[in-house]
């Protein structure tokens, strides 16, 4: 079986794509990136026999980003085969013509939340009014998590390229970000942590 997972969510499709892999606990597993994708040893290793377990599972992250001499010649070695799994992570939306490459494939797609981002292009420098609204409505879609995973990337990004925020609060405010995932994961976060992030980007965008 071919598993395709894929969307502008990259959250939620990587999520589910590690949910699956973390099932196969006994398998034979072989985890290649696109950028070094090589159809021989993929080959090899789904046709040669594995001596402590029957079950092989192929995982390929971002497939649609090799080459096209790389992806020209793959679809001809994974169609084939029906006795092992191969799971595929796109880091964007496919194409139907990209999906046609794996007719049999159990496909997922994960989109992003509209509002999602409304709420994320509401943070710049004295936009509270229409942040706080929108942060409200974001929460009650239950999508923190992703929220705060796509503004770190957001923020990251603007501090090697054009932002209308000061670098210096930016920065100030990026390190928060990570700070206050850290102290929410291990538990040391004493106020509620979407509390928490308001008052961040609040401090950002005032």
């Amino acid at each position: 079986m071919i598993y395709i997972f894929h969307g502008d969510n990259q959250f939620d499709s990587r999520s589910a794509f590690n949910d699956l892999i973390e099932k196969y606990i006994d398998a034979d597993l072989l985890k290649v990136d696109g950028k070094n994708i090589n159809p021989e040893i993929i080959n090899n290793f789904l046709q040669s026999n594995s001596l402590l377990n029957d079950k092989k599972v192929l995982i390929l992250s971002n497939l649609f980003s090799a080459p096209k001499t790389t992806l020209d010649k793959l679809p001809k070695i994974l169609n084939q085969l029906d006795n092992h799994d191969i799971i595929v992570w796109q880091d964007k939306k496919l194409n139907p013509t990209q999906l046609k490459t794996f007719p049999q494939a159990k496909v997922q797609v994960f989109q992003l939340d509209s509002k999602l981002f409304t709420c994320l292009n509401a943070i710049k420098p004295q936009n509270l009014k229409t942040f706080i609204p929108l942060y409200e409505e974001m929460l009650k879609q239950g999508i923190y998590d992703l929220f705060l995973y796509l503004l770190k990337g957001n923020l990251r990004k603007q501090l090697t390229s054009y932002t209308r925020f000061d670098k210096a609060i930016l920065k100030r405010a990026y390190l928060q970000l990570i700070e206050l995932d850290y102290q929410n994961k291990s538990g040391q976060l004493a106020i509620p942590k979407e509390l928490a992030l308001e008052r961040i980007i609040i401090n950002l965008i005032k």
